[in-house]
């Protein structure tokens, strides 16, 4: 296994152009193999596309690793095609491949078109409009920043609103984060409400920046990560494809690769550990990286959750490759990675339950019970 590490640093390179906004950066799949196959050459632009999206699906899905499941996803292949036939706009495309994704159309395995592209960030927009005006009615209502947090003293309770798993330049997560305990050790506050209602998540080292701060990073049970080798990925880093033949060379054909878990840097240092009570607040936009987070509180016994049940799955598959259809344009993206989480008695749980349920669209109550359960 060890000679297939140094696979961790050849996706390095690619982490941001997956990342990117750029449309340029979504790669082409490559139809070379189909140009002297009849029903590709006979088909319209959405059945030759069609066509190409299933086998990238097949070769790029971690659910598709097992040839039981490729089997019984070109089962769907003729009656797409059939479907495709008659289709007359890119729209009505898009619906019918997400409509043959299934389960799989899990918001990391997604498709879409530069006009619902611009639609979207137009609703973003608003949105954030929307939050910006809302920010004095609550402070559970969401506020216009990734992260902030108030401290009320009486209560002994830090509410923290964490919205997005990103780092804002003039206020580096990790730096806000030491600020937040400091002054919470200084004014001896007895409790931590880490609110993620409103986080779709982002970058999963922000969680563990502050996860850090309320467990020992060297006890810390985490995911286990399982990567599948694709010709997408190939079309990223080319030497990702050496890397394919020889790991199906050597039987894995099919079987996924389990990433090395990380290494804890020698110079680390571990931060005080908050001795507090800590409350983490889920909703149903909580999802990604922040529902990682809310995985690992409930898996290593960190506090407690309240809110809502889960819309996302504790185990998921996630990291995504970006590409574009060559016939029409049409951009998706697919995850490469799949994530099973700590508990192995649980790895198949389609979701998490509260340990509270409360009714997270009355602010007030929500924070009345919060006052009343966790106050001082």
């Amino acid at each position: 296994m060890k000679k297939y590490i140094f696979v961790l640093f050849l996706l390095l390179g690619y982490l941001q152009v997956m990342m990117a906004q750029d449309m340029s950066q979504y790669k082409a799949l490559d139809d070379s193999a189909y140009q002297t196959v009849p029903e590709y050459q006979s088909g319209n632009k959405y059945q030759k596309d069609a066509i190409l999206f299933m086998d990238m699906v097949a070769d790029t899905h971690p659910y598709y690793i097992k040839a039981d499941r490729r089997a019984e996803w070109f089962n769907k292949k003729n009656a797409l095609l059939e479907q495709c036939g008659t289709i007359q706009n890119d729209e009505d495309f898009v619906d019918a491949l997400i409509d043959v994704l299934g389960p799989l159309h899990d918001k990391h395995t997604d498709l879409t078109t530069l006009s619902r592209l611009q639609e979207n960030r137009m609703a973003k927009s608003q949105e954030s409009e929307v939050a910006a005006a809302a920010d004095k009615e609550h402070i559970m209502s969401r506020h216009d920043s990734f992260y902030d947090y108030r401290i009320f003293p009486q209560e002994s309770i830090c509410y923290l609103q964490f919205n997005q798993c990103v780092d804002m330049p003039e206020n580096p997560f990790e730096a806000f984060l030491d600020g937040m305990f400091t002054e919470m050790d200084a004014k001896q506050i007895k409790t931590l409400v880490v609110d993620a209602q409103y986080n779709g998540g982002g970058s999963s080292r922000l969680c563990d920046a502050l996860l850090q701060h309320l467990y020992p990073i060297g006890e810390l049970e985490n995911y286990t990560t399982y990567l599948r080798f694709s010709n997408l990925m190939a079309a990223y880093n080319p030497r990702i494809a050496a890397v394919k033949a020889r790991w199906e060379e050597d039987g894995h054909k099919d079987e996924l690769y389990e990433m090395p878990s990380p290494k804890i840097p020698a110079e680390y240092q571990q931060p005080a550990i908050y001795e507090g009570n800590v409350v983490f607040v889920m909703g149903p936009k909580t999802y990604s990286s922040a529902g990682i987070l809310m995985t690992l509180a409930r898996d290593n016994h960190i506090g407690t959750i309240i809110g809502t049940t889960s819309t996302f799955s504790p185990s998921h598959y996630g990291e995504i490759l970006p590409y574009r259809l060559p016939n029409t344009g049409v951009l998706g993206s697919i995850s490469c990675k799949y994530f099973a989480r700590p508990d192995a008695a649980t790895v198949d749980a389609t979701c998490m339950e509260p340990d509270c349920v409360i009714n997270l669209d009355d602010k007030e109550l929500a924070w009345q019970y919060i006052i009343k359960n966790y106050g001082n």
